[in-house]
């Protein structure tokens, strides 16, 4: 069900019927992977990934994970609805407001590029 979605239907039928598979910078390509390492640094790559995301308040990866899909998949007038009211209880959680208020103190860590 995601597949066709994320490289087409198209392609799908094509892996399907001819048994053809993709290399890792193909598959990148395609958008079947969201990151293209080189041999023997996926383990690596995959604990910095995972700090990085458990760094996260909780309250927010839970918000991510499971509206965000729903958010992509439903109306846009249900869509902004549903990002709104997950947004404003992801914002009650206790980390959500003390990272806030780091903020406004300015004794938060500064956003860096990936």
């Amino acid at each position: 069900m995601r597949l066709p979605r994320l490289i087409g239907t198209a392609r799908v039928m094509d892996m399907l019927l001819t048994g053809r598979v993709h290399d890792a910078a193909a598959g990148h390509a395609l958008g079947i992977s969201q990151y293209l390492v080189d041999d023997g640094t996926g383990r690596a790559k995959a604990l910095e990934l995972a700090h990085r995301i458990a760094s996260n308040a909780p309250l927010s990866n839970f918000a991510i994970v499971q509206a965000l899909p729903r958010i992509a998949d439903a109306p846009t007038s249900i869509g902004y609805l549903t990002e709104a009211l997950v947004a404003a209880a992801a914002a009650t959680g206790d980390e959500a407001k003390s990272r806030v208020q780091a903020f406004l103190d300015k004794r938060a860590a500064k956003v860096t590029r990936a």
